[in-house]
């Protein structure tokens, strides 16, 4: 089962004041682009969402009581990507943006 969403930099913010992360790597290109990166970065919380809805449609209401995802982000994810979020199966995650893998993780009941 996979899930596709093209991140927008209005996601971003979005997402920041939501949680109260406000960080500027998140909300400042040039701050970003000093500290290495191509552009700002997406919550990390963000993108592990997609993967925890994804887990919610695979397990159904025993995730709501029993579901636990642990993943890790191995590249970041920037704004005007489109995110392919998927998993398997086996409860195996993985979000990748074209050829490039940003989260690995799993999603089981306990």
């Amino acid at each position: 089962m996979e899930k596709r969403i093209f991140i927008t930099q209005k996601m971003i913010d979005q997402y920041g004041v939501l949680n109260g992360d406000n960080d500027i790597i998140h909300y400042d290109i040039d701050y970003a682009r000093q500290r290495g990166y191509k552009d700002t970065l997406a919550h990390g919380p963000m993108v592990m969402g997609y993967a925890a809805e994804l887990a919610a449609r695979k397990y159904g209401d025993a995730w709501h009581r029993r579901g636990e995802i642990e993943v890790k982000f191995v590249a970041p994810t920037y704004p005007n990507e489109e995110l392919v979020v998927s998993i398997d199966d086996e409860g195996n995650v993985v979000a990748k943006a074209g050829e490039t893998i940003n989260v690995v993780g799993s999603a089981r009941l306990r």
